[in-house]
Parts: structure tokens; sequence; C-alpha cells
């Protein structure tokens, strides 16, 4: 007895050959080339002997603390903030595995700046882009206690 197999039964190979012109190019190819295969390191320089602060070479003396006239105070860590980050409950531990992504989302919040109103309306600007020109300044007062 002769058994004929379906023609959907049956075994078909397909070579696929591509077409150099089907094929799109990435346009962001250009990134990668020329990517460095070594790393250069900065010479070592002292850090500064008032302030501690680390310095690149060639940097003058007194840019980080205009010799010794200015001294950063160190704040406290806020109290909720600690608790997130040595706590094990589920809320701290939602924070520490997304802090990327709060610090992402949060990094603009405390940002302040003098804004062009010409190119800061949304009726008349599209989407909300602004420039800043001149200093830029964050407000640590806006997180927690402002005492």
């Amino acid at each position: 007895m002769l058994h004929i197999k379906p023609e959907w039964d049956r075994e078909v190979e397909i070579e696929i050959i591509e077409d150099e012109e089907a094929l799109n190019p990435d346009p962001y190819d250009f990134v990668y080339n020329n990517i460095p295969t070594s790393t250069n390191m900065l010479e070592e320089e002292e850090d500064c002997s008032l302030c501690h602060a680390t310095k690149f070479k060639y940097e003058t003396e007194g840019l980080c603390c205009k010799k010794g006239q200015i001294r950063l105070a160190t704040p406290d860590t806020p109290p909720e903030l600690m608790r997130l980050w040595t706590s094990n409950n589920p809320d701290a531990r939602h924070f520490r595995q997304n802090i990327r992504f709060f610090n992402g989302h949060f990094s603009f919040t405390t940002l302040y700046c003098h804004l062009d109103r010409d190119t800061t309306d949304m009726r008349t600007a599209g989407i909300y882009t602004f420039p800043a020109h001149g200093q830029l300044y964050h407000n640590i007062h806006s997180f927690g206690n402002s005492q």
C-alpha cells in the first residue's frame, strides 16, 4: 500500500537570501565607529590641603574653596532617607531596587533658573523645553524639612 503525505505535512526547506538593498542600515551606526580600545587616566594630583577636595592637573589653587575662605557644611541625612537605605521594609526595598528610576525622575525637581517667557509658553512654543541661560541653582529645601 502506498501512503502519500498530504501537502501540509511535507517538510519544506526555505533558503533565506538577504538582499543588500533590502536591509536598512542603522542610522546611528556612526556612534560606534572609532571607539577607543584603551583607557586614558589623568595624572595624580594632591587633594586640596584646606578642604580636601579632589583636584585635577592644572586646576588653579583655591578654585575649590577660595584658599580656605569657603567651608561647605555637611548636611545631616534626613531620617526618612536613612530609613529607606537601612530598613528592610517593603517600601525601603522598593526604593533601593528603583533608585535609578527615582533619581532620573526627580533630578530636575530641585532645579531653579530664570526662564525666558518667550520660549517657555506652552501655548506658543509646542513641546515643553526650556533653555537655561545664566546660573543654574539647586533648591535643597524643596525636599524634606526646610528647617
